[in-house]
């Protein structure tokens, strides 16, 4: 089944939905394209409810459907979850002792069981949370609310005929059983979306392996993958899937070549980009252009040589939080916030998973707020990332710790993290994961994929032009290593792959 009839399957796929979509395939667009459907199509009284992990992402959701989703739930995990179910069925489920008034504050009173957290929001009007981040209080009394009134049944199945929800990988289990229970029990349809090799809330228990779950065991679900990726052009999608077996059957024949070009000249980068910019303009120089390299020294080395000759390029340096560590999502916000003026308290919630109240976002604010300062101390920085940690309800790792010391102390990243725009740009590839340019250099040299090594690298470098890929062939055996996939595929000519000048 090609991409392209899944897509308008899913559409009109009526039944539950799970949808493996890969980075760049247009994840939202789908999501926002079957909800608009849906509720054209619907003719009953029932709403859906879209949910994701952040506001930012909610807010997105709600901006595209406009006015289609008055009426319907579009919000947070945790806004559904205490909106929908706890606060109006908690005195229902669990008697008038229970106050639906009550604070959320994850930083106090946090405890070991359920029925402590039960006692503390019973007597002292406060939901808290587990000190074992990977249990999620919230959604096991959500859960125990809903298996205890029939009205908060009744109600959810009245007024919902689907739920949405996004970004299904980072579902912790107590999320993942309120959501199976929605549908086996409620028999409330579910359409969710994920890719379980983007999972970015492990620190807050999220577990992939619920999704990777459900892809291998769909019971009642019909399973759809998105392959496509609409970030790059049609030849880059190509060239990149050439090299991975699992992705060779995805290989389009085309005529003409026009959106990856190899250049076979070893000459100085400095020469290579002037006859790319001129003569037959191959390259835009006026347009976003990003090289991409394994190392600092690399970088640093043709950076010197390029501005030497009048360019104009950026060393975007890799810095210690480049490395991937459980924490990185909340750490690299915490470094925008820090080395950027124009970042907020609001730009770094809206990027967290959760609902935060206005007194959280105050407290955060004051906790956080001594980052923006001067010269500040390694004492200072620690005292921030314990507070927030334990607000958070965060285990810290003291490897974190130091990287993040580094990184606010060491002016060297700041160019990482200021916001500023930079239109030619040099950096590693581990530097580039998540980002895309309009166009891309990367050099041969750097992948010995006909040993099987530097793969995931190549595969990185070669996904993350929009418009244009220019491939240095400065080694041989690349060239031979592409020549025999070309073979591989029974293309008659490597211009089928690749534009050679």
């Amino acid at each position: 089944m090609t991409d392209e009839k899944s897509r308008e399957e899913i559409i009109e796929d009526i039944e539950n939905v799970l949808i493996s979509a890969g980075a760049g395939s247009g994840k939202t667009s789908i999501l926002v394209r079957k909800m608009n459907w849906d509720l054209t199509n619907n003719t009953t009284h029932y709403k859906i409810a879209a949910i994701t992990f952040t506001k930012k992402a909610a807010k997105e959701i709600k901006d595209r459907l406009g006015g289609k989703a008055i009426g319907s739930f579009v919000g947070t995990n945790d806004s559904f979850v205490e909106q929908e179910i706890i606060r109006p069925f908690i005195r229902d489920a669990l008697g008038s002792s229970y106050n639906d008034n009550f604070d959320v504050e994850y930083s106090k009173s946090k405890f070991d069981t359920s029925e402590e957290g039960l006692s503390i929001l019973r007597n002292q009007n406060i939901l808290s949370a587990f000190n074992d981040n990977k249990k999620n209080f919230k959604f096991q009394l959500a859960l125990r609310i809903l298996k205890s009134s029939k009205a908060a049944r009744q109600y959810l199945c009245a007024k919902f005929f689907k739920v949405f929800i996004d970004e299904y990988q980072d579902c912790d289990k107590d999320m993942h059983q309120l959501f199976m229970y929605l549908k086996d029990e409620l028999k409330i349809k579910l359409f969710i979306v994920g890719d379980p090799k983007q999972s970015i809330y492990i620190w807050r228990g999220a577990d992939p392996e619920y999704f990777k779950g459900l892809i291998i065991n769909p019971n009642d679900f019909n399973v759809y993958s998105l392959t496509n990726n609409f970030r790059c052009c049609s030849d880059i999608q190509n060239y990149s899937n050439l090299f991975y077996e699992e992705t060779r059957h995805l290989f389009s024949e085309r005529e003409c070549v026009e959106n990856v070009i190899g250049i076979s000249d070893s000459g100085p980068i400095s020469d290579i980009l002037d006859n790319l910019t001129s003569g037959e303009n191959l390259l835009n120089i006026e347009e976003e252009l990003a090289i991409l390299v394994r190392t600092n020294n690399q970088a640093q080395t043709i950076l010197n040589e390029l501005n030497e000759h009048g360019y104009n390029f950026t060393y975007i340096p890799r810095t210690p939080l480049d490395n991937g560590t459980r924490n990185v999502v909340l750490l690299i916000e915490l470094a925008k916030y820090a080395k950027n003026d124009r970042y907020s308290i609001y730009d770094v919630i809206s990027e967290l998973a959760g609902e935060y109240s206005s007194a959280d976002v105050k407290e955060i604010n004051d906790i956080i707020k001594v980052l923006k300062e001067q010269d500040i101390e390694e004492e200072q920085i620690t005292r921030v990332l314990t507070d927030l940690f334990y607000k958070l309800n965060i285990p810290m790792d003291i490897n974190e710790l130091q990287s993040f010391i580094e990184v606010i102390r060491v002016s060297d990243y700041d160019i990482a993290f200021d916001g500023s725009t930079h239109n030619h740009k040099i950096m590693t590839v581990h530097s580039s994961k998540g980002l895309e340019f309009k166009q891309v250099i990367l050099f041969a040299s750097d992948y010995k994929i006909y040993w099987n090594r530097d793969v995931n690298e190549h595969y990185v470098a070669t996904t993350r032009g929009e418009e244009k890929m220019i491939v240095i062939l400065d080694d041989t055996r690349y060239i031979n290593h592409l020549q025999q996939l070309r073979s591989l595929c029974n293309l008659d000519s490597i211009e089928k792959v690749i534009k050679v000048i």
